[in-house]
C-alpha cells in the first residue's frame, strides 16, 4: 500500500509538470519566439539640402577707360581742331604788314600742325604791293612754354623792277616758295587757348622774298569747341 501510494504521487507530479510546461508555452509572448526583423528605414534622417537661389542678372557695368601715363583719352575731331592766326610788322625803307589766318589740328597736346593763308601789304619807295598765297606749318613744344616752329609758304608776289628806258619801276608777279623755321614762346590762354611769339629765319632771303631776317610774329589760337 505505501508503494502504490508513492507511485501515484509520482505520476501526479509528472502530470502537473507537463501541464505547467504546456501552459507556459502557450502564454509565452510572440516576441520571444520570433526573430526580430531588421529595420528597413534609415535610423538617421537625411539633412535638408540648402535652397539654391538662381543667379540674378547683373546690371551692366560701364568701366571707365584706363588712360596710361603719357596718353590722352580719345577725342572727337572737332575737339582737336583750332583756329587763329598771326601777324607780322616790319617798318623802314621796306614796309611789310603780314596777316596769316590758320586752321590747325592738335595731334597731341605738344604737337600741332595746320594750314593757312598768307597776305602781305608792302610799301617800297612809295609803291604799294600785295602778295598772297598759302602755307603749311608744324609746331613741337619742347619745354613747358617753348616750341619749335617750321613752315613752308607758296606765294604770289609783286616785284618792283626798274625800267631803265623810262627810269621808273614796273611791277611783275611771280610765284616763289619760302621755307621758314625758328623758335617760339607760348603762353596759355584759359584752358585750351594760346598766344605765341615767334622768332623765325627766312631760308629764301632773295630779292623776291617779302621777308627780311629775322622774321618776328605774334599769334593766337583757340579751339573750335570748348
Amino acid at each position: 500500500m505505501p508503494l502504490r501510494f508513492s507511485y501515484n504521487i509520482l505520476v501526479l507530479t509528472l502530470c502537473c509538470l507537463l501541464g505547467s510546461t504546456a501552459a507556459m508555452a502557450q502564454t509565452e509572448p510572440d516576441t520571444v519566439r520570433r526573430k526580430r526583423e531588421l529595420p528597413t528605414r534609415p535610423t538617421v534622417e537625411p539633412q535638408q539640402q540648402p535652397r539654391v537661389t538662381p543667379p540674378q542678372p547683373q546690371p551692366e557695368v560701364i568701366r571707365s577707360q584706363v588712360v596710361r601715363p603719357g596718353e590722352e583719352p580719345p577725342k572727337a575731331l572737332i575737339d582737336r581742331m583750332f583756329w587763329g592766326g598771326s601777324f607780322g610788322l616790319q617798318f623802314g625803307t621796306f614796309t611789310n604788314i603780314s596777316l596769316l589766318p590758320v586752321v590747325g589740328y592738335r595731334a597731341t597736346e605738344t604737337f600741332w600742325l595746320g594750314i593757312g593763308g598768307v597776305y602781305h601789304y608792302q610799301s617800297f619807295r612809295g609803291e604799294r604791293m600785295h602778295n598772297y598765297g598759302g602755307r603749311v606749318f608744324a609746331q613741337q613744344q619742347i619745354f613747358e612754354n617753348f616750341l619749335i616752329h617750321g613752315e613752308f609758304e607758296q606765294l604770289s608776289v609783286e616785284l618792283p623792277l626798274m625800267n631803265y628806258n623810262t627810269g621808273v619801276y614796273e611791277f611783275s608777279r611771280r610765284f616763289i616758295g619760302i621755307p621758314i623755321a625758328g623758335l617760339g614762346y607760348r603762353q596759355r590762354i584759359g584752358e585750351r587757348g594760346a598766344a605765341d611769339i615767334l622768332l623765325l629765319y627766312n631760308f629764301n632771303d632773295s630779292y623776291a622774298s617779302p621777308y627780311s631776317n629775322p622774321v618776328i610774329r605774334a599769334g593766337f589760337s583757340f579751339p573750335f569747341r570748348k
